[in-house]
């Protein structure tokens, strides 16, 4: 299967698909220069997919004939279990099928460590990328480079610098809210209570609220003066809102449970699982939404693996609070 690949994950990818027997064809010259004694690379072979970078840098889109782009995404999601798979409308008169992959946290995490194989990359590479993509080639180029043993100092200069550094008490931030069809949901603003790089937690305040009339599964109606304290962990699968009255009378807690949350300088970005705990202020808990996740299950957008992780982490929140 000869497939061209091109973007911020190109070096990533071009190793895990050399590692699973793929041909590499018309290869940019970086690559070329960075596979130059692999026998895969640049042969002259027809490109049955073409894999680019989606535009906002989360992910791919992927092109080709229909038997081989099924391999691809076959060996994607096989190997990265958090992928998000979206089937995508083609250009007409095109036999070609059009696929799109979402990488959350873990898979940015393991295509990081794909490559670490083949040149100086520090931790968080691909989301730091997307945040500061110049400054970053710099740094693995000059420092990285020259003192591999000090990967982790730097690795961590960066994430201060790029991350934690803009994420002070009371600056706002945004929540990006992805669901598994690949909308993108703006949730209300929050204003940053704690910040705490060491833990990887912020806590928010949130007073405006978007959508419906009432609370999502706890089924009680909003009211003028209502706000929300968020908390959240940056690689959580399950993140906190503690709804609360005006007068500090708690509403109830909603568990979010989704794919582990990743951390920005202006934003928290994750994909939601569908499947939620609702925890009341007398005691109790209950599970909302399975079949949501059943759903996405079935129809193919995550795999079964992840489905499972979503579902084991909703029972063990029930049972703590039960």
């Amino acid at each position: 299967m000869g497939l061209k690949i091109r973007g911020i994950y190109a070096t990533a990818l071009t190793r895990f698909f050399l590692d699973q027997g793929c041909f590499i064809v018309e290869p940019s010259r970086q690559i070329k220069a960075r596979f130059e004694s692999h026998n895969n690379v640049d042969l002259p072979e027809p490109v049955k997919v073409e894999i680019k970078d989606r535009r906002d840098d989360q992910g791919l889109i992927l092109s080709g004939e229909p038997a081989e782009l099924e391999q691809a995404v076959k060996l994607l999601r096989e190997d990265f279990f958090d992928v998000v798979y979206r089937e995508k409308e083609s250009e007409p008169d095109s036999h070609d099928r059009v696929v799109e992959i979402e990488f959350p946290y873990q898979a940015k995490k393991a295509l990081d460590g794909f490559r670490g194989r083949v040149l100086p990359t520090v931790n968080l590479h691909h989301r730091l990328r997307i945040i500061a993509p110049r400054l970053l080639d710099l740094m693995e180029k000059r420092q990285l480079a020259r003192r591999p043993g000090q990967r982790k100092r730097i690795s961590r200069d960066l994430e201060r610098n790029l991350i934690w550094g803009f994420l002070k008490r009371g600056r706002g931030i945004a929540i990006e809210h992805v669901k598994l069809d690949g909308r993108v949901l703006s949730l209300s603003e929050g204003k940053i209570l704690y910040s705490n790089y060491k833990d990887k937690k912020l806590v928010l305040k949130r007073s405006r609220f978007k959508g419906r009339y009432q609370y999502d599964g706890l089924a009680v109606p909003k009211a003028e003066g209502d706000y929300a304290v968020t908390e959240v962990n940056e690689g959580s699968w399950y993140y906190r809102h503690s709804y609360y009255r005006q007068d500090g009378q708690l509403i109830g807690e909603y568990y979010n449970v989704n794919t582990p949350i990743e951390i920005y300088p202006d934003r928290i970005r994750y994909v939601d699982l569908e499947i939620d705990v609702v925890k009341w202020p007398q005691g109790g808990s209950e599970i909302v939404e399975k079949e949501l996740l059943d759903k996405e299950i079935e129809c193919g957008r995550i795999n079964q693996k992840l489905g499972e992780k979503a579902l084991i982490v909703a029972k063990e929140l029930k049972v703590k609070f039960s």
